[in-house]
């Protein structure tokens, strides 16, 4: 009837280079509807934490432990919680670290290089503050792995000994971490769809 009325329907050919085309916008869009950030824009490096006891007589093997359980508990929060991607450090990351207190976390361009050596566009360098036996901080950078600087700075106060404040801490810190996250990848989306228009020049 169709064919009657507006006489014989004709489809146009579709070239194999067009459907691969297609089938791959597809597939890039589906990726972003599951990562709003991007596919590879969280992707992010986490060093160990670093400890900076300045209490008198600390316990140095209790909150060494402490220390080291801080890399799992956030790893596991931003990627469970968040769907952020971590990666696996390089192992010149625990090369550098042991060369002295506080050696990564005072270097952020050493921090990034060792991010574009394991491939990360960001990584996460820390430090557990101890300057009382009443509270402790969870102090965070977040590295640009390109330019080797800091783009936002994280300071998250933990009162109290117990685990579960620990844990309460680091929920506290991979959210602020993954808004960061989400904050630049906007900025970087809007910088590059309205380019600023350098000055005595017209749009």
């Amino acid at each position: 009837m169709a064919d009657a009325l507006f006489g014989p329907r004709h489809f146009l050919p579709v070239s194999t280079a067009k459907r691969k085309l297609f089938t791959a916008l597809l597939i890039g869009f589906g990726l972003m509807f599951l990562n709003p950030r991007g596919v590879s824009a969280a992707d992010i490096a986490v060093l160990e934490f670093e400890l900076n006891d300045l209490t008198l007589n600390p316990d140095m093997a209790a909150e060494t432990q402490r220390t080291a359980n801080l890399r799992p508990l956030l790893v596991k929060r931003l990627t469970e919680y968040h769907q952020v991607a971590v990666i696996e450090n390089p192992a010149r990351a625990l090369i550098e670290a042991e060369k002295g207190h506080g050696y990564l976390f005072d270097r952020p361009e050493l921090a990034a290089e060792i991010g574009r050596e394991g491939g990360a566009a960001w990584i996460v360098s820390g430090r557990l503050h101890k300057a009382s036996f009443l509270f402790v901080y969870l102090k965070a950078q977040l590295i640009n792995t390109r330019t080797g600087r800091v783009a936002a700075d994280f300071v998250v106060e933990i009162k109290g000994q117990q685990e579960k404040l620990t844990h309460k801490g680091i929920e506290t810190l991979a959210r602020q971490i993954s808004d960061a996250l989400r904050e630049l990848a906007e900025d970087n989306a809007s910088a590059t769809h309205h380019p600023e228009i350098p000055p005595g020049t017209t749009a």
